[in-house]
This record gives structure tokens, sequence and C-alpha cells, in this order.
């Protein structure tokens, strides 16, 4: 899962090895988010602060950020759930996931989620204090919409999950598809899932998974606010990085196509875009059932699967040849090998809590800097960095150090209190 490590150091788990590449990966797309979700504060799409007119550069960017950024996320985190039911019986998995992903999410809700809406509510000139807002905030009602329990009220209610929509679908989505997952562990499943390594090892396979994302981002649409994806796609998402994780082969033919698969990525990223600026101006092409925008998230939903298998290609392309250079390294290669072990354990902790935090400490560093009177770029820039230094401060400072904090943001508790200073 997000917080879970995938490989810290490299083992082999019921015959196969772990991966270092995947915790790196996480870790990167993670910190990204930083810089990320400061640029939509700029740009086209929604977020709780707006700096004024949108900068087209940025949107572009954000675009390219959001095809492959949280789809990667969840396969990454379907992989986890291999990982971890390799070792757990299924009851232990569920009372996992909804510790660690479960609390944080209900600890987020009801403090940091507000405090983000009602900052975003004083920057827009609303004067009402922080009480009255709060019970707005929780004016709500059942919803059916799966994942998600609850929705803001009928009458002006403020309800929202902010970037914690994230966990609402993580969680929901590993309890309701474990039975699928186990399938796949024993007996027929095994088969299947080896047979279908083999078909994608063939030239031109790796696109088939694309094709039942297409199928629901182009008959459901697309979220704009949950990451421009349709929530089916994330759980396909999920279930493939599982089967990846249990099928070498399918790791494999990632290793071997992810050139291919990033260069037509990028055709169709360009090809994606020309469908969304020639599209009719009263048309939304991540929702509507207009040809264009139809065709915009066909092109969209392929595209953003080739970036994932391009990037845990060359990943694992780079471990591999970085392992092979391992073993005739000089011992301070191995030194060096160790410390990189060690800022990789760090990091594998901090993902979730600092995924957590991220958003409310941009929008709060962004209440305060857009007031001064500096360029965008140079508001841009103290945003991200200070939003950074601040996250994981109070990552480090807030959170890892304290039992209690440490199980409100997901964390395992520190056998050794000097682990944590």
């Amino acid at each position: 899962m997000l917080m879970q490590p995938i490989t810290s150091p490299p083992r082999r788990v019921g015959g196969t090895t772990r991966r270092d590449e995947l915790d790196l990966l996480r870790a990167l797309v993670v910190v990204g988010l930083v810089f990320f979700h400061t640029a939509v504060i700029f740009a086209a799409g929604e977020f709780p602060i707006k700096a004024g007119p949108e900068n087209r550069a940025a949107t572009v960017l954000l675009a390219f950020g959001a095809v492959w950024g949280m789809p990667l996320l969840f396969l990454i985190s379907g992989m986890g759930a291999w990982y971890s039911l390799r070792s757990r019986s299924p009851a232990a998995f569920a009372r996992e996931r909804l510790r660690r992903l479960g609390v944080p999410l209900v600890f987020g809700l009801l403090t940091l989620i507000p405090l983000q809406v009602y900052l975003s509510l004083r920057h827009a000139g609303d004067t009402s204090s922080y009480a009255d807002f709060y019970v707005r905030f929780w004016d709500v009602r059942p919803s059916l919409g799966f994942p998600f329990v609850i929705t803001a009220g009928p009458d002006a209610g403020l309800f929202e999950t902010g970037h914690l929509w994230f966990l609402v679908c993580l969680l929901g989505f590993s309890l309701v598809l474990l039975p699928c997952l186990l399938v796949l562990q024993a007996g027929p499943g095994v088969r299947l899932v080896q047979r279908l390594g083999l078909q994608l090892a063939r030239p031109g396979a790796i696109l088939l998974p694309a094709l039942p994302m297409a199928a629901v981002e182009v008959g459901l649409g697309s979220d704009v606010g949950h990451g421009a994806w349709n929530h089916g796609s994330y759980a396909l998402f999920l279930v493939y990085g599982y089967l990846a994780a249990a099928e070498p082969g399918i790791a494999e033919a990632f290793q071997r196509q992810w050139r291919p698969a990033a260069a037509l990525g990028l055709l169709l990223f360009l090809a994606a875009g020309v469908a969304y600026a020639v599209a009719d101006a009263g048309v939304d092409p991540f929702t509507d059932l207009d040809p264009l925008a139809m065709s915009f998230r066909l092109l969209k939903s392929i595209d953003g699967w080739l970036w994932v298998v391009a990037i845990l290609g060359a990943a694992r392309a780079h471990l591999h040849r970085r392992q092979r250079v391992t073993v005739t390294t000089a011992p301070d290669q191995s030194e060096r090998a160790g410390m990189l072990r060690r800022v990789g354990a760090y990091a594998n902790d901090a993902v979730l809590p600092f995924y957590v935090l991220h958003e409310t400490v941009i929008v709060a560093v962004a209440y305060v800097v857009l007031a001064w009177p500096i360029s965008g770029g140079t508001q841009y820039l103290l945003i991200a960095l200070l939003s950074l230094a601040a996250t994981l401060l109070l990552y480090d400072l807030g959170v890892r150090r304290n039992p209690v904090t440490r199980f409100l943001f997901g964390l395992k508790p520190i056998a050794d209190p000097a682990h944590a200073r």
C-alpha cells in the first residue's frame, strides 16, 4: 500500500524479489505532489486557493503529470497489497488497511481538510468564525457513490475529502477487491496470471491492459477533481499492480518495452492535447459524449497506461544496471549502498504522513504568500519550497517521534524509542 515499503532492503518473498525501484518512485511521486499542487494554484484545475489568471504553460505540465501520477501510485499500491498478502491472512490484511489507512483518513477529515477549506473561504472574503464554519462543514448526508460513504448536505454543505480522496479509494478498493485478489494467489488464478505474463511479453501486447480502462473512461467519464481519472480506472490500476507483483514476467515485459511505450506515450499525449484544444467551447472533454471528448478520453487512457509502463520499466532497468555494478564495487560503494538503504527506510515511513499533510500545508503557505506583491514565478517557488520544508519538518518533529501521532498518521509503533530520534 501507499505507506508500506516494497523493499527495504531487497529480499525475496515467496520466491519473488521485492523491488527497490518502487520505493524510490513512490517517494518521488509523493514529494512531486508538492510542486504539482502548488502549480494548480496558478493553472487550470480545482484547488482551495487560486492565484488569478491561468498560466497555460503550467496547465500543460499539470496535464502531463495527471496522466500518470495517481495511476502510478495506485499501481504501486497494488504491488504492495500482493507482498502484504504473502505474509498475512485476509483478516489481518483488512485490519491493517483499516488501521494504516482508515485512521489517518478520519484524523485528516476531522482536522486538516476543514482547515484548508476554511482558509479557502477566508481567501475568497468569507469572514465567518471557524466554529460556525466547522458546523457547516459537517452538514453531510449518506452517499451511494462508492467508495465515498458521505457527501456534503444539500443546504450549502461544505464537506469534502480534499486530497484524502486517494485514501478513501485505496481503502475502499483494497477491501472490496480482496476476495478477487485472493483468487489470484492459488490454483487456477495463478495459472491465469502466468498466462497473462506470457501474453504481455509479445510485441505490442503491453497495450492490452489499457483497453478496459479506455472503456471505463470513454463510457463513464473522468473525475477532474480526483486526478482526472474515473474511480473505476484506479481500481484497475490497483489490480494491475497486484498482477505485476505476482508474475515476474509482467515486470520483465515492462522493462523490455519501456522505450517504445515512452515514445508512443509522448505521441498520444500530443494527440490528446489536440483533441482537447479543438473540442467545442461548450463541451467538457472529461465527461461529455461528444466525439472529440470521447476521443480525448480514449487517447488519455492508453497514454496513461503507457507512461506507467515506461516509468516502471525504466526504473527496473536502472535498478538492474546498478545491481550489476554493485556486485563488483569496492567497499566504499557498499557503504554508499547502505546509506541509501537507510535514507530509503526513512522515506518509506514518511510517505503516508507526508501525503496526508502536504496539501493543507500548501494551502496555509499560499494563503500568506499570495498576498505579497511579488511575481507569480516567485510566488510559486516560495510556496513550493516553503511547503516542502514545512511538511518535512512537521513529519520529522511532529509525527514520527511520538507514539500517538505515529498511530494517527498510520505508522507502526517504534519498538526502540531511539529509532525515532
